[in-house]
């Protein structure tokens, strides 16, 4: 949510309208970004098995290290938007938006593959 808020703030004080395009651009991907997490969490409170793949050692791992790296990210990207020229700037927009769009996908996969394994049948108790 506080990357959400800076890269919104980057949007509405920005004068340029490449940067304006730019904070747009990130700002959808970070809204697509939450959704997918409120889906997630949906998830892990309704089914039993997506709580035991999200406490997966590695899973958690991931978690905690988007949700250090995100917001910085995010944060870099208002002190940088105030510094650098836009040429500069969409560079680093660019950086930004793979590696939101890196989480979403990763994200996506877990919500599939819970799917999917939700979908299958119990084997027999012997």
């Amino acid at each position: 949510m506080t990357a959400k808020r800076d890269l919104k703030r980057v949007y509405y004080t920005a004068r340029n309208q490449d940067t304006k395009f730019d904070a747009k651009e990130l700002v959808a991907a970070t809204i697509t970004l939450q959704k997918l997490l409120e889906d997630l969490l949906t998830k892990r409170r309704t089914i039993r098995l997506a709580k035991k793949v999200l406490e997966d050692r590695k899973a958690e791992l991931n978690l905690r290290r988007w949700s250090t790296g995100f917001p910085r990210r995010s944060k870099d990207f208002l002190t940088k938007s105030k510094k650098l020229e836009q040429q500069h700037l969409r560079k680093y927009q660019q950086v930004l938006l793979e590696y939101i769009n890196g989480i979403n996908n990763e994200l996506t996969k877990w919500i599939e593959d819970i799917e999917t394994m939700k979908g299958l049948p119990r084997p027999p108790r012997g």
